[in-house]
């Protein structure tokens, strides 16, 4: 799913049109195979990237509703928003166990995010060659 969204292709895009082309030729010029150059040298500067991808596609997928509701509607199985959206009904909603579910769902992005902050903010809009 992650190839195919278009935030993700956008972030990759401009990460790699910042990185030099002059770490792909002096890899090259060493006498390092193409392969190499992308998996010992451009793979591991897209990190950030990577990561950033990663933590938006995390949050896009834990937040999904709307599939999670059409597939998943025999009632055996539950996603957290599905699971919240049992405790409301026609006539009368559980705001206090839904804001209780609301403030755990939103715990585990929120440690995911502020773990990886720094790899998320470093680098996107930087090269990787100075001069």
């Amino acid at each position: 799913m992650s190839g195919t969204d278009v935030i993700s292709i956008y972030i990759f895009l401009q990460f790699f049109e910042n990185l030099d082309v002059a770490l792909d030729e002096s890899a090259v010029l060493e006498g390092c195979t193409y392969f190499g150059v992308f998996f010992k040298i451009l793979l591991p500067l897209t990190r950030p990237a990577i990561i950033t991808v990663a933590v938006l596609k995390g949050v896009g997928v834990y937040n999904e509703y709307y599939n999670a509701n059409l597939y998943l509607n025999s009632g055996k199985y539950y996603t957290v928003s599905t699971a919240l959206y049992s405790f409301s009904g026609p006539y009368k909603s559980q705001f206090n166990i839904i804001c209780a579910g609301v403030l755990l769902t939103l715990l585990p992005p929120l440690i995911a995010f502020l773990v990886f902050q720094k790899q998320v903010y470093a680098g996107l809009a930087s090269g990787s060659v100075k001069g």
